[in-house]
């Protein structure tokens, strides 16, 4: 069994442009077999009741997409180096100092 990290950030550290576009991606895509799959620019992103996932594997494998804001990309950049596979945006954790706000 492999165990993988997880990175948990308010969604005010989120640009809202982006965050606008994923929420619209979720809304948007149809459930084949009981999920959603859903990408932003190359990035796996994963549904969550107050929120969503982002998988951190394209900053391992790629140079960032025009699309996506440099904050994004660092966020899940940090979250990697740490041995974080996926980012949790929750608008319901508090935010950090650590990180800018959108919100």
């Amino acid at each position: 069994m492999r165990i993988s990290g997880l990175a948990v950030l308010s969604t005010a550290h989120m640009p809202p442009a982006e965050r606008g576009v994923i929420e619209s991606l979720i809304g948007a895509a149809a459930i084949v077999d009981g999920r959603q799959t859903i990408a932003f620019h190359g990035i796996a992103v994963e549904t969550h009741s107050f929120g969503f996932f982002l998988n951190t594997g394209l900053v391992v494998e790629d140079e960032r997409p025009d699309e996506v804001s440099d904050t994004l990309w660092h966020i899940l950049g940090e979250a990697e180096r740490q041995g974080c596979d996926w980012v949790l945006f929750d608008r319901d954790e508090p935010t950090s100092p650590d990180y800018p706000l959108f919100d």
